[in-house]
């Protein structure tokens, strides 16, 4: 049971290590890809279903966090009610 106890920690104390070296290559990636977002028109921001407003939001959020599980459920939320006539 100890030597069980003892794998597990040393499992845990090597992915939190693992996560700790890559934070500086993740946050490097997530503001390459910031620029490139908002670089791009409002038109394509559209396409892949942002507006202008979601890259201001998204810069003010941790490096390493990901905003899109929120701002889709927050969306969803506020369009349910409505239907979408444009066309």
């Amino acid at each position: 049971m100890m030597s069980f106890l003892a794998r597990q920690a040393s499992r845990g104390t090597a992915a939190a290590l693992r996560r700790a070296l890559s934070w500086p290559a993740r946050v490097g990636a997530a503001r390459r890809t910031m620029r490139q977002i908002a670089r791009m028109s409002d038109v394509e921001l559209r396409d892949i279903g942002l507006v202008r407003q979601d890259v201001v939001d998204i810069s003010a959020l941790r490096y390493d966090a990901d905003p899109s599980v929120r701002r889709r459920a927050a969306r969803e939320r506020s369009t349910s009610g409505s239907a979408d006539f444009a066309a």
